[in-house]
């Protein structure tokens, strides 16, 4: 599955477009770790001092890294793929004339 770049991206060589691809993955499961570490620290913390898991940091920190997952796993629009398919179509229409 391919992740959505910006347009200077898009003219890499495929070498350097995947790696951009698996930077941002390895950036994304740096945040996942990070989020879980921090959040369980803090939720430990207000356990022991007798008051409740904070789940507004769960669930404030959570959207984020949803986010940040699905630009990294590429489920938001994806520049190069569309173009891609629609230089595919415009092959196919020459080529019916």
């Amino acid at each position: 599955m391919e992740t959505f770049v910006n347009k200077e991206q898009q003219n890499l060589p495929k070498d350097e477009y995947l790696m951009k691809i698996a930077r941002r993955r390895v950036g994304f499961q740096k945040h996942v770790i990070v989020y879980l570490l921090v959040c369980s620290v803090i939720s430990i913390i207000c356990l022991i001092e007798g008051g409740k898991i904070p789940f507004d940091l769960w669930w404030a920190w959570g959207i984020g890294l949803g986010i940040h997952g699905i630009s990294a796993y590429g489920f938001l629009f994806d520049e190069r793929k569309a173009a891609e398919r629609e230089y595919q179509k415009l092959q196919q229409e020459l080529r019916e004339k």
